[in-house]
């Protein structure tokens, strides 16, 4: 017996080690943790996952979006072979039937679509007179900004809109003046129309272009160097009724695109995409071996070809970087492809203007006004 008492001591040890265990158990539910894979988190991380692209019908001119599942233009049916009587169209989601708008006169260029989608700017040539004109696209309403008689030769060119589409900006050329030029801006809020001549513009420069800033303050004059055949911007701020303009120049590939009203956005030479803050001088290199590029109406997002990939990409604009950049469509792009962001900035309009095939890759091609729709998830 007590030879049997140490063994006594640990079994009772034992079995109350078992009861203590089993009664912290008790009660206690089973839990499964499920761990997402890394494939799951890179599909959430993807801010421009594609849904959907949609092939649009042939048009003969695209002028962007009118909403954000809308688009507006001049499309080509099988029995109009043309611009039928030049009727503006608008095409909405799923784009397969366009809805005629009101008409335009034939006679009508230079046509320019709001950032908001609501009104196009536009130069109408009479007998005797050329008008810049607003066409509203809710009730066709038209509304005259100017009008030059047909004993002036004068030349209305390079409208452009601010993107807060409250100002329209183009340029006036006056061919008996040797090419004297003035800017017109037009105020959509107060309809007042301001012209500002060009005093001390160099001979030597022939303008191409204006752009004109959120608060109609800032300009930016694409010009083209006679001498080089070689184009730049210039800066300019309006004061008073006159245009001061910066002698410091940025050497570029195409029109200046603003951030806001004291940055923007440019292709310079060697292909590099170029962001210049007007307040410090300071130049900033945003991407390379850039062929087209357009940002959304917020300018949070941008979406870009490159001269040696046959891809679109989008990407995120975060300070001086651009992140998540990643191909949205495998194809080549054409250099005069046009590119619009939908206002909500969840789908791109993508008109390719000429025809483009790669010999690399029979599906990589492209017709005479293809025009697509990629909407994102």
């Amino acid at each position: 017996m007590m030879k049997n008492k140490p063994f006594m001591i640990w079994a009772g040890a034992l079995l109350f080690l078992v009861m203590i265990v089993f009664s912290y158990n008790v009660g206690k539910r089973s839990e499964t943790i499920i761990i997402p894979s890394r494939e799951e988190n890179v599909q959430k991380n993807r801010p421009f996952q594609v849904k959907t692209i949609y092939r649009l019908p042939k048009a003969d001119q695209l002028l962007g979006w009118s909403s954000s599942d809308s688009v507006v233009g001049f499309l080509k049916g099988d029995e109009t072979p043309e611009r039928a009587t030049h009727r503006l169209q608008r095409l909405s989601s799923p784009y397969e039937k366009a809805e005629n708008l009101k008409g335009i006169e034939s006679n009508t260029s230079n046509l320019k679509m709001s950032p908001n989608g609501k009104s196009i700017a536009g130069v109408t040539v009479s007998s005797n007179k050329a008008s810049m004109k607003l066409i509203s696209l809710a009730n066709g309403k038209k509304t005259e900004i100017a009008s030059f008689t047909s004993s002036t030769e004068v030349y209305v060119q390079d409208v452009s809109w601010s993107n807060n589409s409250r100002y329209v900006c183009y340029l006036v050329i006056d061919a008996a003046k040797d090419g004297h030029a003035t800017i017109h801006v037009f105020d959509t809020d107060s309809g007042t129309l301001k012209t500002y001549p060009l005093e001390d513009f160099a001979e030597k420069d022939s303008l191409t272009g204006v752009n004109i800033s959120e608060n109609g303050r800032g300009l930016l004059l694409t010009v083209l160097q006679k001498s080089w055949q070689k184009e730049s911007i210039l800066m300019g701020t309006i004061s008073g009724n006159h245009i001061n303009i910066q002698n410091k120049r940025q050497s570029s590939l195409g029109e200046p695109v603003w951030l806001n009203n004291d940055q923007f956005v440019f292709l310079g030479i060697g292909e590099t995409l170029y962001e210049y803050d007007c307040r410090n001088g300071e130049l900033s290199a945003l991407l390379e071996k850039v062929a087209t590029f357009t940002f959304s109406n917020d300018r949070k997002k941008i979406a870009y070809s490159l001269h040696d990939k046959d891809s679109l990409y989008a990407g995120k604009l975060q300070g001086k970087n651009i992140l998540y950049e990643e191909p949205v469509y495998h194809g080549t792009i054409p250099s005069e492809t046009e590119i619009y962001w939908s206002p909500d900035g969840n789908s791109l309009l993508v008109n390719a203007q000429s025809q483009h095939s790669s010999m690399e890759s029979a599906s990589a091609r492209f017709f005479d006004n293809q025009a697509y729709i990629i909407a994102f998830k």
